[in-house]
């Protein structure tokens, strides 16, 4: 596991006392089990993005020229 901040990409230390890791730029505060949670959510929201753009690109290419140039 990279230890990057899944919020703004800085640096993850562990803190010994909590057992939780700190971002020590935006002071994000999670146990390992809450990152993956983010990073999952992240990684599949990303994933909807790039569906949406394929089927816009998909519907675009499928129609004809003349509706093309007429966009």
């Amino acid at each position: 596991m990279a230890n990057f901040c899944p919020e703004c990409g800085g640096d993850l230390k562990f803190d010994p006392v909590s057992k939780d890791l700190v971002c020590k730029s935006c002071g994000l505060f999670a146990s390992r089990e809450k990152l993956d949670e983010i990073r999952d959510k992240r990684r599949d929201q990303l994933k909807d993005g790039r569906k949406a753009l394929h089927d816009d690109y998909l519907e675009w290419w499928q129609t004809s020229k003349k509706d093309k140039q007429s966009r």
